[in-house]
């Protein structure tokens, strides 16, 4: 997805030179579904593709329920889906003659003996391809010693009986569960009363099956929440790093983007707002001064946020389902919608912070790690 978002941006700026987009798939994963807060957030050429709008989300856990609501698109909660963004790109890329497509092709990154040179070279079917800037989606990352937080998922699609589901509200967190290596809950995306996503979610420091998972994800979907009427019509499912630490591998001069490029929110797993905006800003810099741009994807207060909250759950694990509740209970849903889309004002920082227990973050901001 960050390739091509990158590649629409380019061509939607004016880029006139070459691109070779090599895969290694036959075809693109289209069976996701990616969300995000304020669809102003979101360059005016993609909007039309957002699938659904709410302006209501909430948490439970441990019988306690907290509401977020807001009343503007600036701060709503909206999806878009793979199948429909793809579409929607290979429709305006294809036929485009400084576009060549490699699908289904194997291809090995060189790295350069030059340090100091300024292009980047791929080895691909007996060949050696040169090229002034190389963006790699699949590149290697380095672990941290110790634990280390991943994000599982697994969701189904289901149709059920009318009025199985709240459309106008998503669960973002419900039934959330914790031990001292994993934390759990379920994600209820809604479409109508009688269409859903119900997703099975796991921040977890243990390697978790995702056949496991989908077993599990099935006993929720037939536990008779929703009707004794419920048919899946098709699965999601993925594995996320959630970890500031955790380093790309980098080849030569090759830039190493998506989520193994820190183009994802360390703490939550929300990544497609983050990649549309370094798109729409390396397409700037290259087509008006051929150079990349030196900005973050992810501005660095954010991340040393991310990187402390998540120092705390490596710490605590079973602590998870309180530190999410004490979000949602004592923050607002304008700055939580902020806070989440890296908009936040200095007070909506200082809002998160105080609705956090203060011992665990005191303690984990002076222990070190082991």
């Amino acid at each position: 997805m960050s390739g091509i978002s990158l590649l629409l941006a380019l061509i939607e700026q004016g880029y006139s030179g070459s691109v070779l987009v090599v895969e290694k798939r036959a075809e693109p994963e289209t069976q996701k579904t990616w969300c995000f807060w304020g669809e102003e957030n979101l360059s005016s050429s993609l909007r039309h593709l957002i699938k659904r709008r709410w302006f209501s989300w909430s948490f439970s856990g441990d019988g306690q329920e907290y509401h977020h609501c807001t009343q503007s698109s600036e701060h709503a909660y909206c999806c878009l889906q793979a199948e429909d963004f793809y579409q929607y790109a290979f429709e305006k890329l294809k036929g485009l003659p400084t576009i060549e497509w490699l699908w289904n092709t194997d291809s090995e990154l060189i790295d350069t003996v030059d340090a100091n040179a300024n292009n980047v070279e791929l080895a691909l079917k007996g060949r050696r391809v040169s090229a002034s800037f190389g963006f790699d989606s699949a590149c290697g990352i380095s672990l941290p010693e110790g634990n280390t937080i991943n994000q599982y998922f697994v969701g189904a699609w289901v149709k059920t009986s009318p009025q199985s589901f709240n459309a106008k509200k998503v669960a973002l967190m419900s039934n959330m569960t914790a031990d001292e290596s994993c934390f759990e809950f379920t994600y209820i995306l809604p479409f109508n009363s009688d269409y859903a996503l119900i997703e099975l979610t796991r921040f977890s420091m243990r390697d978790e099956s995702l056949a496991d998972m989908q077993s599990a994800c099935e006993d929720i979907v037939n536990s008779g929440d929703y009707g004794n009427d419920v048919v899946i019509k098709k699965w999601e499912k993925g594995v996320l790093p959630m970890d500031t630490r955790i380093a790309p591998v980098k080849v030569g001069n090759w830039n190493c983007i998506g989520a193994r490029g820190s183009m994802i929110r360390a703490s939550s797993g929300y990544a497609f707002l983050t990649i549309q905006r370094w798109a729409q800003k390396t397409a700037q810099s290259l087509c008006s001064e051929n150079k990349l741009s030196l900005a973050k994807p992810i501005s660095p207060i954010y991340s040393a946020l991310d990187f402390l909250f998540l120092k705390v759950m490596r710490k605590n694990m079973a602590l998870s389902p309180t530190l999410f509740s004490s979000m949602a209970k004592n923050v607002n849903a304008v700055v939580f919608a902020r806070f989440m889309t890296e908009k936040a004002t200095f007070s909506d920082v200082l809002s998160i912070i105080k609705a956090m227990p203060i011992r665990p973050f005191v303690k984990a901001l002076f222990t070190p790690e082991h």
